[in-house]
């Protein structure tokens, strides 16, 4: 039961998030069940079971509701000034301040973007602006990082300079610091790791180390969490016993286990704190906790109960936990592990130590992976099928070795030794996961929530084979349903029906053409001028991934400027490409030429597209070239954009790229036919472009608009003001998100969105 009632709070707090019901509408529910259940106890045992559980439903939508009701708008002025503020949270780019003044502002937590190096409690000053934290981006298959920060009570952000900082004075933050800087004085190999191993710093990492541990399917273990909590805590918990066992009386009792696993508590949670409490310590250590106590009450049999117990009260404090990797990844290999050991831990006969260990190191790995194959592919769209020898390997070396060796450094006097000892031992890891490095698949098509379920349906299936009914379930159930959901997918995948979107990139155009027979189009890839956010990897490649496209027949660049081709270098590297294009090869641009460099070791053809060269693809399909001519210039990027016809049947797409109205009239002068029912807005709305003669040439029966923030005049009022003179719909990535457009019989359906709250 309790099992069934922490899924039922989770579902609940998934629903809200779904469907945003405010509080006013589940708290009434919620308070009536909770009046008629007593009276439906010991009399209808069924129904008030029932009734339970639609209570923890309601719950946790409630949970849910609380935390986004009580987030009260601030009235932020924009003047810059000074800030003194605490750091709470860092990772290597980005910092997490409580300020501390001044005082109308006293307590509010904001992001700061930084490189610097600061670590949790230093206190800084800051001088810039306070401002909320803009969702530019509204796509679906990726959840807002901006509504969990939101969650978490951080709903702005401080853009300006850093002026000073200092170590903070609270002692845990204190003594943590002391821990940095002996590894750092110790000359240990690899200190990064080794803080990230004992401490929970990862802002010392470097990129390649975690592209390496990620590759080889052992990031888990640089993140301090259940399997760095657990092992810290086993550590402890066995010289316990071996102590407690001293005491004569509590051995003849057997009591040595009971209270080893009452004074590791204390452990556990010096741990956590020395870790830096991050939601994923602090998960690990209340799950290490109850299991302790589970033990002290010799309950330690009932670990899918723990587990669930765990779940529960980590949700009532952390709702939001639900939608992070980290809580998802945790108990789902948690639980396989429980449940393949309680399966298949009878049949092992040896006795043998080493291959008993060696056995349930395999086993619980193999475990883990299956629990966490969906997750992992759904939220890093990769997977590596080695990645059991890779942790047969890394976690002895790293946890069982180094990480106890490095605890014992940097508390122990004169543990320079130790440290030194744990960075050679990190090194042979990392020598021989470089050795051992192939074999990582990426990327991936991503799950949705409906296959993840029929995933997990099916293996647990396989696990309970005995049981009476699932056998019958799986042969008239699971087996069919497979069946008809894939021929159902694949029917999808090569219909004959053209759908195109228009992705939220903010101030640039990113444009996917679902052609039909499977024909799949990238017409640019949007880009930030500046920054080092990537669209190509955390916009375009997910929304690819769950649209299950790995493929890409053609990837267009209309022109090189950073807003159209930033996000291309990712999806050229990562996915299948059959041709690029594009309109000439621009030699001066630095990212066409980086770009067109990646092009040629990849072996991908490349092809120049000019006026009247066509595109033709499956079932009548074809994209025509209306510019730029053979002779024209490309000194202006701009009016060097390609435009393109894509015409199916009876309909057809207009997209421009960023030409001005001087094209605009030489396309019309030149009578081409640039008629079509679906305009892209040229040049994101600017007051430039959007002629009178030219929409009153193209006769379009919907325009799409792709802008975001921070140009002024894009989109401009004069352009938007034509499009209405003319009566010309048009749906905006700004206001709208993510547009999709379907032809549909005698009309031209618009989907956006915005206006659907659900992303899968």
């Amino acid at each position: 039961m309790l099992v069934v009632a922490a899924l039922s709070f989770a579902c609940g707090i998934y629903f809200s998030a779904l469907y945003s019901l405010p509080l006013k509408f589940t708290l009434p529910f919620l308070l009536a069940l909770l009046l008629i259940i007593p009276l439906l106890i010991n009399r209808k045992d069924r129904a008030a079971s029932t009734l339970i559980l639609a209570c923890f439903v309601l719950a946790g939508m409630a949970r849910l509701g609380i935390v986004t009701a009580w987030r009260e708008p601030l009235a932020l002025d924009k003047e810059k000034g000074i800030y003194e503020a605490v750091v709470t949270d860092a990772s290597p780019a980005t910092k997490i301040l409580a300020i501390t003044g001044p005082d109308a502002l006293e307590g509010l937590k904001v992001i700061f973007r930084t490189p610097e190096n600061l670590g949790i409690s230093d206190r800084v000053r800051v001088f810039g602006e306070i401002r909320e934290v803009i969702q530019t981006f509204k796509n679906p298959h990726i959840i807002s990082w901006r509504w969990l920060k939101g969650l978490e009570g951080v709903s702005c952000e401080v853009k300006g300079t850093l002026l000073s900082a200092s170590p903070g004075k609270h002692y845990v933050h204190t003594f943590r610091n002391m821990l940095k800087k002996k590894i750092d004085a110790s000359g240990a190999k690899h200190p990064g790791t080794i803080k990230a191993l004992t401490i929970g710093d990862t802002t010392g990492l470097d990129e390649t180390t975690r592209s390496l541990f990620l590759r080889t399917g052992t990031s888990h273990i640089l993140a301090v969490s259940g399997s760095n909590v657990g092992i810290i805590t086993a550590f402890f918990f066995f010289i316990l016993r071996w102590l407690v066992g001293r005491i004569y009386v509590f051995r003849l009792r057997g009591d040595d286990t009971r209270y080893a696993a009452l004074l590791t508590i204390p452990f556990a949670i010096f741990f956590m704190l020395t870790a830096g409490s991050d939601p994923p310590v602090i998960r690990a250590t209340i799950m290490v906790t109850l299991y302790m106590i589970s033990l002290f009450f010799e309950r330690s049999r009932h670990a899918i109960n723990i587990l669930a117990l765990s779940g529960l009260i980590l949700l009532l404090v952390y709702p939001h936990s639900l939608f992070t990797a980290s809580f998802q990844l945790t108990f789902a290999s948690v639980v396989f592990i429980v449940i393949f050991t309680e399966k298949f831990y009878p049949f092992i006969t040896t006795r043998n130590r080493i291959a008993r260990w060696l056995i349930l190191s395999v086993s619980m790995t193999v475990a883990a992976t299956l629990g966490t194959l969906p997750i992992v592919l759904y939220h890093f769209y990769g997977f590596n099928p080695f990645c059991v020898i890779h942790n047969l390997i890394s976690v002895p070396l790293m946890c069982v070795l180094a990480m106890p060796l490095s605890l014992l450094g940097i508390v122990l006097p004169m543990g320079e030794y130790l440290l030194r000892l744990a960075g050679e031992i990190l090194s042979l890891n990392i020598t021989i996961l470089n050795v051992l490095d192939m074999g990582y698949v990426y990327p991936t098509i991503r799950p949705n929530l409906f296959e993840m379920a029929f995933y997990f349906a099916l293996v647990l299936s396989l696990v309970y084979t005995k049981k009476k009914l699932i056998p019958g379930l799986v042969v008239c159930v699971l087996l069919p349903a497979t069946a008809v959901y894939g021929y159902i997918s694949l029917e999808r995948r090569f219909d004959n029906d053209l759908r195109v979107s228009f992705f939220d990139v903010g101030n640039g155009d990113a444009i996917l053409v679902e052609a039909p027979k499977g024909a799949r189009i990238l017409i640019d890839g949007g880009g930030l001028h500046k920054g080092e956010y990537d669209i190509g990897k955390s916009i375009l490649t997910p929304i690819l991934l769950s649209k299950k496209i790995r493929t890409l027949d053609y990837v267009i660049n209309t022109h090189p400027h950073g807003d159209h081709i930033g996000g291309l270098s990712y999806i050229v590297a990562n996915f299948n490409v059959g041709c690029f294009a594009v309109s000439t090869y621009f030699v001066k641009e630095e990212k066409f030429a980086d770009l067109m460099k990646l092009i040629r070791q990849k072996g991908i053809p490349a092809r120049t597209l000019r006026t009247g060269d066509t595109l033709s693809l499956p079932d009548g399909f074809e994209i025509l070239t209306l510019s730029p001519d053979a002779d024209a210039s490309s000194e202006n990027l701009n009016n060097a954009s390609l435009v393109l016809k894509a015409t199916y049947r009876d309909i057809a797409f207009l997209f421009t790229g960023d030409i001005d109205s001087g094209i605009e009239e030489h396309l019309i002068m030149s009578n081409r036919n640039v008629q079509a029912n679906v305009l892209k807005v040229p040049h994101h709305g600017s007051k430039y472009s959007s002629s009178l003669a030219f929409l009153r040439a193209v006769r379009p029966d919907v325009a799409v608009l792709s802008a975001g923030t921070g140009i002024k005049g894009i989109p401009s009022n004069e352009a938007l003001e034509r499009y209405r003179n003319l009566s010309i719909p048009v749906s905006r990535t700004d206001k709208n998100g993510f547009i999709e457009i379907m032809p549909e019989q005698d009309r031209i359906a618009v989907r956006c969105f915005r206006n659907n709250s659900a992303s899968e």
